[in-house]
């Protein structure tokens, strides 16, 4: 049957970069549908490539998928004009958002439609370019991909790619629970367990952070410790944000730390205005810590009910739903169930057998 097939080919260009929320969703895809072909019959195994800059900072160790490495694989002209020949005849896959315009058979993934609004903290030049080349890497694509069904909607009310010819493909959440918790970090930051909320910052407008500082500003939870990871006071200040001032840092952290303060807090804070996915508040709820969150974008379809919610633009909101959360243990021992309950639905294996069959019925046409 593989000879029925057209051979499938992944950009890899993304392992040149760090390692952000697109890239891990990428890269685990990858790894996920590297144990899915292990489990296939070799006759029905279809031929799956891998390039990906011979320079690269990170990447999988594959099994089942073939590594090609590229010289210059990491570079832009690479990806717009040596990889449509090196994927020429086969279906190229393109999982972060950019894709080679003269590559006639590919799948494109989409994570939202941020670029283009003026509150998503891209640099002009950088948003200009992405205006313009999107829809046109949409159009030329079988399929966009997309992770959630509220970007799907915006790229098709943006003019960036229909409905009818956009996928979701749900991002999963079980990876946070693939490293064992960092047992020391809560007693490391001089924290008390079950009374610190945990907030990953961010500069950018549309993630909000300004509300959840507000909150932690007055006198409201004198009793509750705010937590930031990642950009520390300075970042944040350059950027026009003050944190509290007995905000504690915990800077950027890996999935070991990070796990052990979500099992160790009394809530996550999500409060952006927009998301295509939103995957901190399922990661949260996946360890057992429950979130407040915002009702932007697509979080609301991702988190339904198992989540508190807080107005964009009321502190106090926020605080009332932290204090709520401190003081109710029933209430929050109803949110870690309904948490836990509605994580499980958001796994990497559900997603990558999803994506498996996406490719296997495009391979085939």
């Amino acid at each position: 049957m593989s000879g029925q097939m057209r051979p499938i080919y992944f950009n890899g260009k993304f392992y040149a970069g760090g390692l952000n929320g697109v890239h891990r969703v990428a890269d685990r895809l990858i790894r996920e549908l590297d144990e899915i072909l292990g489990e296939m019959p070799s006759a029905e195994r279809p031929e799956v490539t891998l390039l990906a800059p011979q320079n690269r900072k990170w990447g999988p160790v594959l099994h089942n998928i073939k590594l090609v490495e590229e010289p210059r694989g990491q570079s832009q002209l690479w990806e717009q004009f040596v990889l449509p020949r090196r994927a020429r005849g086969g279906l190229l896959v393109n999982l972060c958002n950019l894709a080679p315009v003269l590559h006639p058979n590919k799948l494109l993934m989409l994570h939202d439609a941020q670029f283009l609004f003026p509150d998503s903290s891209y640099p002009a030049r950088l948003r200009w370019g992405y205006r313009l080349l999107t829809p046109l890497m949409a159009r030329t694509s079988r399929q966009v991909l997309t992770v959630s069904s509220y970007s799907r909607q915006m790229l098709d009310l943006c003019g960036v790619s229909p409905r009818a010819r956009t996928s979701v493909l749900h991002n999963g959440a079980d990876h946070i629970l693939d490293t064992l918790a960092d047992a020391g970090v809560v007693e490391r930051l001089g924290l008390r367990t079950g009374r610190f909320v945990v907030h990953i910052a961010s500069p950018k407008a549309y993630k909000n952070s300004a509300v959840v500082f507000e909150a932690f500003a007055g006198a409201e939870l004198p009793d509750l410790d705010l937590v930031l990871v990642g950009p520390g006071r300075e970042d944040l200040r350059r950027q026009g944000l003050e944190a509290p001032s007995r905000a504690i840092f915990a800077g950027p952290i890996n999935d070991a730390a990070l796990r052990g303060l979500y099992e160790g807090a009394l809530c996550l804070a999500f409060p952006s205005r927009t998301e295509g996915f939103g995957l901190p508040p399922i990661e949260a709820m996946a360890c057992g810590c429950p979130a407040v969150v915002s009702a932007g974008g697509a979080i609301p379809e991702v988190c339904r009910d198992a989540t508190l919610y807080g107005d964009v633009d009321e502190p106090a909101s926020w605080s009332a739903a932290f204090q709520r959360l401190a003081d109710e243990p029933e209430l929050r021992a109803a949110k870690i169930a309904e948490g836990l309950s509605r994580a499980g639905d958001f796994t990497w294996k559900a997603s990558g057998r999803r994506l498996a069959d996406l490719l296997m019925a495009a391979a085939r046409t």
